[in-house]
């Protein structure tokens, strides 16, 4: 392994180089049972680094790569950081449109592709090279290419997602990657490990995958294009002795649910991308206690990993993100920049070696998201914008995109807080919570999507529950959706714009809303609407069919008898007056309220948990005003 000094000064050539030196017949690349050496990987990828040179790149140079899973795709990589441009990965899958915007903006003048995807390219401005036929060709030359590259040169562009529609492109140096992948103490970096690349290309956690391989003399099997088989996956592990392996949220979900005696083999595994489930990270670390269990947290904005945390016990209701890794210092701010106390929420923000330089051809955007670190001059620090904490142990804990606080209603919303509830129930492998406008015509709801455990018809009631209890009545999600899997992106994220629509509830099929016609049914219909978590109760709506269960039925009756000093026998609701007109003339029998004197409230003043509320005397009533929590 490489010292300190030496990778902080060190280009990712460099680097490679060193181990090409070292092992010249260690098997650098396995695809499809072929073996490249590490001096064979050298030798292609310093011809086409001639090749290239010969087209006028050079450092600063950005030359996009649209190949797929292969040899040829390592051997472009190799050979463009040789040449001292830096790589632009792009899918084939790509609009037209979009594709040729991302060539354009990067300043891209020359594409390396394969047979392939050479079709499904659209015609773009820059001169294509099949690495197919180049390979035919006559050699270029294998002499060492003196690029005159260093640690600051630019090695990678790699295009996130930009708030306006159009792609953002992260230009990373070198320092960046030979910083993720040296003297980190998250994962061992060495030449007894096997490696597989399994991630796009255009996703960055490749970085870590194909350079954490290459720099330190490790065997990278390159996994085969195509759709991703969970089986096929499980088999590779097995079959190529994996011992290092990246996997993205949804796909380390999926593989401790389907095959996790695959993981058996495994030294280190890494998951991230999303927010890791509890149940999942405890599942793996019971069974294989030995394994280094690693969940790693970061923007691409920071070259891939920022903190990483290694599960050495059983994790609670939320998976930490960790602690910084080499060279990364990471912070809690208010708004005003300024430390949190440990255990207080902040913003999070981050600086060192691994910074990018910033928005290629955004200046604007990048001042306004790389700013100067008020706590080392001289340096910047990226605003990730995301809420976080810091433990007292130093350990951060992760809470969600500051972009995921919403407003709805006239209320500020943490998604996050709200997913933390829904995974904190033993029932739930995965959640997700979306604001949509499809739910009540006109109007923002917010719909939580579950993955659970198994079947239970007590799981929709049971986290009806826990959501009352645990927030407030504004951020309990007008419904909520069991899914038996999440739609997946090509990059293995979470896909929220094909999460499905609500169901119709049975009110909406059977049953025509009516609202409430007298003060007590009205009050009644929003104790309902508290404790079922649904945004409209008609006074006709039966407590059970809308989610009601013998938990919730306790809390409604508690909650009447405070509120109207009427004690409701639990088989008055369950058995005679489960709507909320059935439950109101009960009620009207019950109390019989004398007259009321001077000064008297016509009803007792209601006390509610939720914040949501104001007292107007005699009744309670939604505040339909809001605030900026």
């Amino acid at each position: 392994m490489s010292t300190r000094q030496d990778w902080r000064d060190a280009t990712i050539t460099e680097l490679f180089e060193e181990q090409v030196r070292r092992r010249p017949g260690a098997t650098a690349l396995r695809f499809r049972d072929e073996d490249l050496t590490y001096q064979q990987l050298d030798e292609r990828a310093t011809r086409l680094a001639h090749r290239l040179r010969a087209l006028g790149v050079g450092p600063e140079s950005v030359v996009g790569v649209c190949v797929e899973r292969s040899f040829e795709m390592v051997i472009a990589l190799v050979g463009i950081v040789k040449a001292g441009g830096a790589y632009l990965p792009v899918h084939p899958g790509e609009p037209a449109e979009r594709f040729r915007h991302m060539l354009e903006k990067s300043g891209a003048r020359v594409l390396l592709t394969h047979q392939p995807v050479i079709d499904q390219l659209p015609e773009v401005d820059a001169t294509v090279i099949n690495l197919d036929q180049a390979a035919d060709g006559p050699a270029a030359g294998t002499d060492p290419v003196s690029a005159g590259i260093t640690a600051e040169s630019l090695a990678y562009v790699c295009y996130t997602s930009g708030s306006t529609g159009l792609p953002k492109a992260v230009a990373v140096p070198h320092r960046g990657v030979t910083r993720l992948v040296s003297n980190g103490d998250y994962a061992e970096f060495g030449p007894d490990e096997t490696w597989l690349q399994l991630c796009q290309l255009t996703f960055d956690p490749s970085v870590f995958e194909i350079w954490g391989a290459l720099l330190h003399g490790g065997r990278l099997v390159i996994y085969p294009p195509g759709t991703l088989s969970l089986s096929e996956l499980a088999d590779c592990l097995d079959r190529e002795e994996i011992t290092t392996l990246w996997l993205t949220t949804g796909l380390f979900h999926r593989m401790v649910d389907s095959h996790l005696r695959s993981l058996r083999g495994l030294r280190q595994l890494l998951a991230g991308g999303d927010v890791l489930s509890p149940a999942h990270i405890n599942t793996v670390h019971r069974t294989y206690p030995d394994l280094r269990l690693v969940n790693g947290y970061g923007p691409t904005e920071n070259t891939c990993f920022t903190t990483c945390h290694t599960v050495t016990e059983p994790v609670g209701d939320t998976v930490p993100i960790g602690r910084a890794i080499t060279d990364t210092n990471v912070y809690v701010l208010d708004e005003k920049l300024r430390p949190v106390p440990d255990g207080e929420w902040g913003l999070l923000y981050t600086s060192g070696t691994g910074l990018a330089r910033g928005y290629l051809g955004q200046p604007g955007l990048t001042s306004e998201r790389f700013v100067p670190d008020p706590f080392r001059p001289g340096e910047r620090m990226y605003g990730i914008g995301d809420v976080a904490r810091r433990r007292a142990d130093g350990v951060i804990e992760f809470r969600g995109r500051l972009d995921d606080q919403v407003k709805v209603g006239g209320y500020r919303i943490e998604l996050g807080e709200i997913v933390s509830v829904l995974t904190g129930q033993p029932g739930v492998k995965e959640a997700v919570v979306v604001v949509r406008e499809d739910v009540v015509p006109g109007e923002k709801s917010l719909v939580a999507y579950v993955v659970p455990h198994d079947d239970d018809d007590s799981l929709l009631g049971e986290l009806r529950l826990a959501l009352h209890q645990k927030l407030p009545r504004h951020a309990v999600p007008a419904a909520i959706v069991l899914l038996d899997s999440f739609p997946l992106t090509r990059n293995g994220k979470i896909d929220r714009r094909s999460l499905p629509a609500p169901a119709l509830s049975p009110r909406d099929v059977d049953t025509e809303y009516e609202k409430p016609r007298t003060e007590v049914e009205e009050l009644l219909a929003d104790l309902w609407s508290t404790v079922l978590a649904v945004q409209k109760v008609g006074i006709h709506d039966d407590f059970f069919d809308i989610g009601g269960n013998s938990l919730i039925a306790a809390d409604l009756l508690g909650q009447i008898r405070r509120a109207l000093s009427v004690d409701v026998p639990a088989a008055q609701l369950f058995f005679e007056n489960a709507t909320v007109a059935g439950l109101a003339e009960m009620v009207d029998r019950k109390a019989a309220p004398q007259a009321p004197q001077a000064g008297d409230e016509k009803w007792p003043t209601v006390t509610l948990d939720a914040p949501d509320t104001v007292h107007r005397g005699d009744l309670v009533r939604q505040s339909s005003e809001g605030d900026n929590r």
